[in-house]
Order: structure tokens, then sequence, then C-alpha cells
């Protein structure tokens, strides 16, 4: 989990690096494979090969087949953003994946917080939530700055 906020990390630098070169479609550009791709690949392996420590991390108590289809999920975008940015499909392909790909993740939050706030929230489920949440915000902010650049509809 940590390498995957690390690399999702490196991914929002890059994103303002981006934004210096070139504003919201660079930003976008820069940013989808190190905030979208890689962490989705990695998410893949951790809910699917992974999935029994996976679970336990999160708490999860039930059958494995959950936490692997999460993973597919998860990977299923990888891949998708992976081909946007090495195939140059353009902002529209970029930020469509990205906005998908964040709106999942903040919903995921929404479910991951219900369920600690009931469990208790420690330091390292806070830590764990802020770092998600950093992540999520600068991923609809790289992919609307882009829309919004690129005069894509409806932004």
């Amino acid at each position: 989990m940590i390498s995957t906020f690390v690399i999702g990390g490196i991914g929002i630098a890059l994103g303002f690096y981006g934004l210096s070169k070139g504003g919201g479609p660079k930003a976008l550009h820069y940013s989808i494979l190190l905030t979208v791709g890689v962490p989705g690949l990695l998410s893949l392996l951790r809910h699917s090969v992974f999935h029994a420590s996976d679970a336990s991390r999160t708490d999860y108590q039930g059958e494995p087949f959950f936490m692997i289809e999460l993973g597919f999920a998860t990977g299923a975008i990888a891949v998708l953003a992976i081909f946007a940015f090495a195939g140059n499909w353009g902002v529209a392909a970029e930020a469509a994946i990205t906005l998908a790909y964040a709106l999942y993740l903040a919903l995921a939050l929404c479910l991951f917080f219900v369920r600690m706030k009931s469990k208790g929230l420690d330091g390292g489920r806070i830590f764990s939530m802020v770092m998600w949440l950093f992540v999520v915000v600068f991923m609809f902010y790289f992919a609307i700055a882009a829309a919004v650049a690129a005069n894509l509809s409806p932004f």
C-alpha cells in the first residue's frame, strides 16, 4: 500500500511539473501513468494475488471473491490508463479514465471511512485515508484542468 502512495505521489509531482510546462493537458498526461496506471496494477496484485493479506489489512472478513474482483476492476482501469498514455489517445480519453478512477477511489474511500469509523480510527487508518484523499483530489484536479483547457463538454 505504501508503494502505491509513493508512486501516486510521484505522479502528482509530475502533474505539477506538467502544469508548469503546458497547463492541464500536460499535467494530466504526465501524471496518468503514475496516478492511475502503475497504482492500478499494484492494486490488481495486492487485491487479487495477495488477497488474504489485503483483506486482513482492511479488516475484510468475507470470501476472497470480492477482493479478487476488486483487483480486476482496478487492473482494467490501469491497463486503459497505460494504453491511453503510451498510445497518445488524447486529453478526452485520459480525462475520462482518470475521472472514472478518481470517482471509483473516492467512493471506495467513503466506504472505507464508514467501516473504519465503526472499528475505531487509529493513526495508521487516518494516515491511509489522508493519503488516499490527497491522491484522489489531485487526480480530479488534473483531469478537470485538462478537460477545461481542451474545451471538453461539460467542462
